[in-house]
């Protein structure tokens, strides 16, 4: 998943820009929904390859956009609180998918319609999966563009229009009647896109020359060092939270497991775990296809899904107080201090506590990240920004998922020093931005 967003997000930041928020978002949920839609009934595995390949793109798309039109309807005051609420709803998603999965997977059933086509409960839950997606299609298609991207692109009447249909749906009123009838009023200007960047020429090298164009302005004055700064921050904070939790119920299965009970450091436990499973290796028969999971899989799943919400709470209320930078600062400085206790700790109880603050903290300072970058370029910039931000981040996956994977075992210690580190670094680029 994370590779076929990294390939599409960026493309999808760029057409957010240029063709609009709204039109993205929509059509690419639509997309994606057919694409599951599709892929329940398909029996050959390239295929379902071709068609999982294809989702991940157009889910590139939501991810691309969803920041940028959602910041672009709050106000300054209100709109970290906002996007942060709007990202809880991943964590509700992080419970509602295993928890979908133990009710469905729970039943060993089969529905013959032939030879080469079984429907099976996995099948299933791709389409309890598409539910919540095409139920926000349909909230999201009467919703407008977003007016700070008309006006940036010069079409002031469309973005009037468009608020005219925000006041009736807050309000109940017409802007006439909120101004008064007579009331002559103008809106704030937008930075104007270059007209070459919004006029494009024929065929892919002009598309390509069109995105390049767009893409350097985030790298020239005064963007440049702001926009950098960021998306290195939050390539780590990827790194270490969606890259360590991964491997999060493996890490749980074996600290659980541990003999050792109160007197083990989480590498302790792991090296110990390695070595029993060295001496215990079984010889299972290869004809036989065990497509079970356990129960505890699935709590493991939805224990994780449930922090992250509950701090996504505790952090929406203080943003406002706090300041968006000085929570993002706590955030970060909770989850260094938590690797550093990692490697001392030998309470398993206190391990798993501390694994889990270290995986929490980096993940919930993203949405915090994200929304800050919206405010650090112009809206005309606002898609591109936060896609390569994004882009980054699955990038930060990537390499932590293989890093983890080849050196836990033999550096343990090693690795969780890379990860704490990137912790300590994405604070210290933090501090420097004016959030």
């Amino acid at each position: 998943m994370c590779n076929r967003d990294f390939l599409s997000t960026y493309f999808w930041g760029y057409a957010s820009d240029a063709f609009g928020r709204r039109s993205v978002l929509f059509y690419g949920t639509l997309a994606t929904n057919l694409l599951q839609l599709i892929s329940m009934f398909i029996t050959n595995i390239w295929a379902f390859n071709v068609v999982n390949l294809l989702m991940g793109v157009s889910l590139g798309g939501v991810s691309a956009a969803i920041y940028a039109y959602l910041s672009e309807f709050n106000t300054d005051k209100h709109r970290a609180v906002v996007i942060n609420y709007s990202t809880m709803f991943v964590s509700i998603a992080a419970i509602y998918m295993p928890a979908i999965c133990w009710l469905i997977l729970s039943a060993d059933w089969s529905l013959h319609f032939s030879d080469s086509f079984i429907f099976r409960p996995w099948r299933l839950i791709i389409l309890s999966n598409l539910l919540p997606g095409l139920i926000a299609a349909l909230f999201l298609y009467p919703f407008p563009e977003s007016p700070k991207l008309l006006l940036a692109q010069d079409r002031e009447y469309e973005a009037i229009a468009a608020l005219e249909w925000i006041c009736k749906f807050n309000r109940g009123r017409s802007l006439a009647s909120v101004f008064g009838s007579d009331a002559d009023f103008k809106l704030k200007p937008e930075q104007i896109a270059d007209d070459d960047l919004r006029s494009g020429t024929g065929g892919i090298c002009g598309i390509l020359v069109n995105i390049w164009r767009a893409t350097v302005p985030l790298f020239q004055k005064p963007h440049c060092v702001n926009f950098i700064l960021s998306i290195f921050a939050v390539f780590g904070m990827f790194l270490t939270s969606a890259g360590m939790q991964i491997w999060y119920p493996e890490i749980v299965n074996r600290s659980s497991g541990d003999n050792a009970g109160n007197s083990s450091s989480v590498c302790d436990i792991l090296e110990a775990s390695f070595e029993k499973q060295r001496f215990n290796v079984t010889i299972v028969d290869a004809e036989i296809c065990d497509d079970s999971i356990t129960t505890k899989t699935y709590i493991d799943n939805m224990i994780v899904g449930c922090a992250f919400l509950v701090g996504f709470i505790i952090q929406g209320a203080l943003l406002n107080p706090l300041g968006r930078k000085n929570v993002l600062l706590a955030a970060l400085a909770i989850g260094t201090l938590s690797g550093i206790l990692l490697h001392f700790v030998v309470n398993a109880q206190v391990v798993l506590v501390l694994f889990c603050l270290y995986i929490l903290m980096p993940g919930l300072s993203i949405s915090i990240m994200c929304g800050a970058m919206v405010d650090l370029v112009p809206t005309h910039l606002r898609g591109k920004a936060v896609s390569i931000g994004l882009a980054m981040g699955r990038l930060g996956v990537i390499v932590a998922s293989n890093m983890i994977g080849v050196m836990l075992e033999p550096y343990c210690h090693t690795t969780f020093v890379i990860l704490t580190a990137s912790i300590l670094i994405c604070a210290f680029l933090v501090h420097f931005l004016p959030i």
